[in-house]
């Protein structure tokens, strides 16, 4: 960063030179003014040591006071003030009294409007109504401004409101409410007192405010690193009034953005094609009335409802669409049962029908439908399926296009209830062996419980190991095969560390997978499946020593299920 000084330099040196009046100032009482020279009028009745030649006074004048002057005041004066005078005054003064007092001011005062050293009613040793130094009434060294002329940091909306030229736009770069600032080079860092030259690419380089600490930052910035150990302000802003143009603030950027900022107008106020409650940026607002819309929802309790979108809300929406406002209603299946239920939408108007788990959580959604619109020759329909569980309360939606195809329908639910034991597996049932014992693999509800299999396994031996996977179980699958298809499984625990190896021999096509836990699909160390019947499988697997193993014997096809020999052969590490 680059500081000039040499234009203040320049001011001071022309302050310091335009101190010489038009008139003398005639004799008489000094300070009482006149209508001539640069310093403004005042009380004063002269002084020692001035320069200004203000009307009344002036350097070493011979009115009423100046240089051993035998008026009323002057340096060393006999009349009523100066210095070591014998009239009324004191050492050195020169107005009615006081060591070196500036007539009605006090030391080195800004008379008039001026600045450092000016010139207004008074300053430093002046003479007559004049100031130090003086350079007129309203003057002084820096104008009527400070040290720099330059504003940088200020709020603007356009360069045209920028002493330097440039603005750092909210619009244009998401600084809160503008920023001024002025051209420089960053390879030069030519900025001017108080700014620091930072790039801000393609060749833009721009002097901003410099800083040593956050407070001397405006609303909506901070001071912080920007080159080279050098500190700026830079936009932090923290809420979203800070920023007027764009409307919201990105907290955890510290600049403005378009967002969403009008949460229930039905407008997609950023172009996002995400309107209102849709949008992220809306969660603050709509997440209380999601919750209420949700705690209001009717349950359904006929199987048949009608209902009208037109009078809903409009904080939903679909994954297949729905911008226009919604209805919720509350599937919960007869107690005690599972099953599949059937939803079929009939409108007049363009609606779209979705079912979630959760209902305010946008994620949890079950299917959407939006498929039909209406076509005048009859009632769009619409129509989801889905699996619901015991106990289990699904929210289901019926949501509007957009708002001006909101309007009455009416909703049917059929519901096909699942029986568990019938040895059929039908959604949402994990299991279905036959029978509603627990304690066996599949429990009374038909919910798998593999803790209970995998105690169940048969130990292995080295050698020769017999089974049949007809009387298997169905719950387990390798990654090279056995979906749904019944398998036997079998533990061994190596003695030490080493190498073991595996041979399956069957008549019909099986494969093997090894884990180190029963339960968990992701501790598979290998598979294997070789394609045809009547093939032997091979696996050679390095083991650690008393590590439990789960060998699984799987079927391809259910027609495949039959006897098999596993034989297992152990060579211990070196």
């Amino acid at each position: 960063m680059n500081i000039r000084i040499v234009a203040g330099l320049f001011v001071l040196a022309l302050s310091t030179t335009a101190g010489c009046g038009d008139d003398g100032g005639e004799s008489g009482n000094g300070g009482s003014g006149g209508a001539g020279g640069i310093g403004v009028t005042g009380s004063g009745t002269g002084g020692s040591g001035a320069t200004s030649t203000g009307s009344n006074g002036g350097a070493e004048p011979t009115g009423t006071g100046g240089a051993e002057p035998t008026g009323t005041g002057g340096a060393e004066p006999t009349g009523t003030g100066g210095a070591e005078p014998t009239g009324t005054g004191g050492a050195e003064p020169t107005g009615t009294g006081g060591a070196e007092p500036t007539g009605t001011g006090g030391a080195e005062p800004t008379g008039g409007t001026g600045g450092a050293e000016p010139t207004g009613t008074g300053g430093a040793e002046p003479t007559g109504t004049g100031g130090a130094e003086p350079t007129g009434g309203t003057g002084g060294t820096g104008g009527t401004g400070g040290a720099s002329s330059h504003v940088y940091g200020a709020a603007c909306t356009s360069d045209a409101t920028c002493p330097e030229d440039y603005c750092i736009t909210e619009l244009d770069w998401g600084w809160p409410s503008g920023s001024c600032a002025g051209l420089c080079d960053p390879a030069v860092g030519d900025c001017s007192d108080g700014g620091v030259c930072v790039d801000f690419g393609e060749g833009l380089g721009l002097c901003v405010f410099a800083c040593s600490r956050s407070g001397e930052c405006r609303d909506g910035y901070t001071c912080s690193d920007v080159v080279g150990g050098i500190t700026a302000c830079v936009p932090a802003c923290t809420e979203n009034a800070q920023c007027p143009a764009l409307g919201m603030c990105d907290t955890l950027d510290g600049r403005c953005v378009l967002g969403e900022t009008e949460c229930t107008d039905g407008v997609d106020n950023e172009g996002d094609d995400l309107v209102d409650c849709e949008d992220d940026d809306c969660d603050s607002t709509c997440g209380p009335l999601i919750d209420a819309a949700c705690a209001d929802a009717a349950p359904v309790a006929t199987t048949s409802v009608e209902g009208d979108t037109s009078r809903g809300t409009g904080l939903f929406a679909g994954s297949c669409g729905g911008s226009g406002p919604e209805q919720v209603h509350l599937f919960t299946p007869p107690a005690g049962q599972s099953g599949t239920l059937l939803v079929v939408l009939h409108s007049d108007g363009d609606h779209s029908l979705y079912a979630r788990t959760a209902c305010a959580d946008s994620f949890s959604e079950l299917d959407c439908q939006d498929k039909r619109a209406p076509t005048g020759s009859g009632p769009e329909e619409e129509e989801i399926e889905i699996v619901v569980r015991r106990g289990q309360t699904v929210p289901i939606f019926v949501d509007a296009y957009a708002q001006d195809y909101a309007g009455p329908y009416t909703l049917d639910f059929l519901f096909s209830p699942t029986l568990c034991g019938d040895g059929t597996i039908d959604p949402p049932e994990e299991c279905d062996d036959g029978n509603t014992t627990s304690g066996d693999g599949c429990s009374a509800e038909c919910t798998l419980e593999l803790d209970a299999v995998c105690g169940d396994a048969l130990v292995a031996v080295l050698g020769d190991n017999e089974g049949d996977t007809t009387t298997g179980t169905s719950l387990f699958e390798g990654s090279c095969l056995g979906y749904l298809r019944p398998e036997k499984i079998h533990t061994f625990t190596p003695p030490s560390d080493g190498t073991l190896l595996l041979r399956l021999s069957s008549d019909t096509d099986l494969g093997m997978y090894v884990r180190t836990s029963c339960v968990d699909d992701d501790s598979q160390i290998e598979c294997m499946d070789n394609v045809g019947d009547d093939s032997e499988e091979v696996l050679e697997i390095d083991v650690d020593g008393g590590v439990p193993l789960f060998i699984f014997v799987d079927t391809y096809h259910v027609t495949d299920a039959g006897p098999y020999t596993l034989n297992l052969a152990f060579t211990p590490a070196r």
